[in-house]
């Protein structure tokens, strides 16, 4: 069989790994994923890496956390007055919550709870994390012709 090249449509699996070795995300439990090359469906770092290889070959791609789910922000971390928000249940630190951002709903992790206040942030979990991907070539899928 021939090698992937750009344009083709594959089924994938992978695994994705945090720098401490968590994974937290595994397609190999279901079916595998469908993407075409060059049609912006999956990272173009994963595209460059996919390039060359054949079914049953599996590459690593290692993506910083700016190309991942980018650097944590500090200024994304901050305490809001409880009576600024409309709460319909007492939240728990690691709880993901939705709350208005200038108009704007934002899912937040919530930090800390107390009387007056509550912490939360408003990074990705993953954000400033170097993530670990293990990309398998399960098929190359014919081309429509």
């Amino acid at each position: 069989m021939a090698p992937v090249t750009d344009g083709d449509t594959l089924l994938l699996h992978f695994t994705s790994t945090r720098p401490d070795g968590e994974v937290f995300e595994d397609t190999r439990t279901g079916e595998p994923v469908r993407a075409t090359l060059g049609k912006n469906q999956i990272n173009p770092l994963f595209e460059e890496a996919l390039i060359g290889k054949e079914p049953g070959e599996t590459v690593t791609v290692a993506l910083p956390p700016e190309k991942a789910y980018g650097k944590f922000r500090r200024k994304l971390v901050v305490t809001i007055k409880r009576k600024k928000l409309k709460l319909d249940h007492e939240p728990v630190p690691g709880e993901f919550i939705r709350v208005e951002v200038m108009g704007k709903p934002c899912l937040v992790t919530v930090l800390d709870v107390d009387d007056k206040s509550i912490t939360v942030d408003g990074n990705h979990p993953l954000a400033g994390e170097t993530i670990t991907y293990a990309i398998t070539v399960e098929a190359i899928l014919p081309r429509d012709g």
